[in-house]
Formats: C-alpha cells, sequence, structure tokens
C-alpha cells in the first residue's frame, strides 16, 4: 500500500499489521481488577462485586483507542470455587472487539492463611473491521482493506494466583490459548501471558503501602508496569505507576461506603505517541455487597484491599 490515511496509520501504529493482531486491553485499574486477565482472580469473597470500567487513550489522537470494561464475580459454596463474567468492548480505528468471558476459579486452602486459586475463562471474541471507510490511493493494492469484515472465535484462559495472609500474593495467567503469535491475525489475538506480585506494608493503623509490578508479554512484545500504592484508613487511595515505554500513571480511589468504590487514572503519555495526543483518562465504578453465601464472612484465600 503505498499510501493511506491518517487513521490507517493510528491503526498500523497499534498493532502490528502483517501477522498480528491488536493486543489485549490494557487498563491503569488493573490493581482492583485483576479478573480482566486471570480468572483465578475471582470468587474470593461470598459477596457479588461487580466493577465498571471506562477508558479513553491518548486524547485528541483521531480514532484513538476506547474502551468499556465490566465483570462481575462471587464466591458459591456448593461449586466449591468462584464463579464470575467479563464483557470488554474495545474500538481502535474502525476495528471493534467483543470478548465475553465467563469464568470459574477453584480455591484450595494450602495451610491457613495461605491458598491457591486456579482459574478458568471459557467464552468468544468478536473483531470487526471497517475497511469501507478507508481510503487509499491504489484500490487495485490487494493488501488494501475495502470491505467489511467480522469474524467470531472461541477464547480460552487459564491462571493461578497465590494468596497469603501474611500481605502478599502472586498470580501467573494466559489469555488466548489456542493461539500462539504464528497462528494470530487482525481477527485472532496472539496469546498473551501474565506474571504479578504485589504486597502489602502496614505503615501503621491508618496507612498501608502497596507495591505492584505486573510482567505482560505476546513474546514478541513486553511490557512492565510497576505501581506503587498508598491508603488512608481504607477510604483513600492514591498511587503512581510507570509502564515501560508508554505513561506515568496517575490513580485515585476513594471509598464512598461500604458498598461502592470509585476511582480515577490520568495516563501521562511518554515516547512517540506524545507528539500525536495527550494522555489517558480512565473512570472506574466497583461495588460488594452481600451475596448467596450470607453467612461466609472471609473467603478461603483473602486478597488486598477487602
Amino acid at each position: 500500500m503505498k499510501k493511506i490515511n491518517l487513521l490507517l496509520i493510528i491503526v498500523c501504529f497499534i498493532i502490528p499489521y502483517v501477522g498480528y493482531s491488536q493486543n489485549d486491553i490494557s487498563v491503569s485499574h488493573y490493581v482492583y481488577n485483576e479478573m480482566s486477565f486471570n480468572p483465578a482472580a475471582i470468587g474470593t469473597s461470598g459477596d457479588i462485586k461487580a466493577t465498571l470500567i471506562g477508558r479513553q487513550q491518548w486524547i485528541g489522537f483521531a480514532g484513538a483507542p476506547s474502551t468499556q470494561f465490566i465483570n462481575g464475580s462471587t464466591y458459591i459454596d456448593k461449586l466449591f470455587g468462584g464463579i464470575g463474567l467479563s464483557l470488554i468492548h474495545d474500538k481502535v480505528g474502525y476495528e471493534r472487539t467483543l470478548n465475553f468471558k465467563a469464568m470459574y476459579s477453584y480455591l484450595i486452602e494450602l495451610q491457613p492463611g495461605l491458598g491457591l486459586n486456579l482459574g478458568l475463562g471459557v467464552g468468544f471474541i468478536n473483531t470487526s473491521i471497517d475497511g469501507t471507510k478507508l481510503k487509499v490511493d491504489d484500490e487495485t493494492d490487494p493488501y488494501a482493506f475495502q470491505n467489511k469484515q467480522s469474524s467470531i472465535k472461541p477464547d480460552f484462559n487459564f491462571g493461578a494466583e497465590l494468596n497469603s495472609n501474611d500481605g502478599y500474593a502472586v498470580g501467573i495467567a494466559s489469555s488466548h490459548l489456542d493461539r500462539g503469535v504464528n497462528r494470530s491475525s487482525l481477527t485472532k489475538s496472539p496469546r498473551h501471558y501474565y506474571l504479578y506480585g504485589k504486597y502489602k506494608f502496614d505503615i501503621n493503623d491508618e496507612f498501608f503501602l502497596v507495591p505492584y509490578v505486573l510482567l505482560k508479554s505476546t513474546l514478541y512484545t513486553t511490557q512492565l508496569d510497576i505501581n506503587t500504592l498508598v491508603c488512608y484508613n481504607k477510604m483513600l487511595w492514591g498511587g503512581l505507576s510507570y509502564r515501560t515505554s508508554s505513561s506515568i500513571v496517575f490513580l485515585l480511589a476513594y471509598q464512598i461506603n461500604k458498598e461502592v468504590k470509585v476511582g480515577y487514572s490520568y495516563d501521562y503519555t511518554i515516547g512517540k505517541i506524545r507528539t500525536y495526543g495527550g494522555g489517558s483518562h480512565e473512570i472506574m465504578i466497583s461495588t460488594s455487597f452481600g451475596g448467596i453465601n450470607k453467612s461466609r464472612e472471609t473467603p478461603k484465600t483473602p486478597r488486598l484491599f477487602e
């Protein structure tokens, strides 16, 4: 393709054009929402939990990514684990992706205060590209998108998470298990790998500090998030995160009442993309209320921030 319009440049900038598809979504509130990439991170409480996230990336950049994410989960005694549902809508230029997953997490108590969660996610990915809105100089180019393309593919995720009463948690997960890089395309997301760890330091009765490290990779590209959160009185959170070669993130969250928490983050973009657009904004609303197992006060594997 000799020349293409600005919007196609955007799409090509965000995803490698030949052989690879769009990467998984990247949200800044993953600290509160690990089930977005790890099905093992659900159902550790008898409460029904739900989270809604809206993200607008690279303000001022035409066709920049826009993401909406909603999930819910709870623990069910009769199933010996947690169940959850998630729905992700992502739009980049003229490409749209809808990802739906049902998840199950089995909780194993290794010893008092130490538990292992094993999770599986099953669902589908619907990807569509509207090539009719793209303008090209050479319409005879066989690689030019000039029609609408859409596909629905099954999707499988797996993960594990180790939690301790001592304040640490370690997790590993993989999404799109059936597709390696060589089998990926514009409509088939490649396999992603996640590795993360966090530790809770109690400063005093009112403050605690949580450093968090998240590694994300598709083998052909890797990104590291280094995050630190400070919490005051289990009511107000503030944090700073660095995403390699991408952005510096400022996070705030406030516990309105026992059931509702709200959060906001701003990504200050660094690197070459800063020339074309501004930062990214993200809003989170998280709820937690009495669920199916109302007599269950604590999970087998306690989680941070709960």
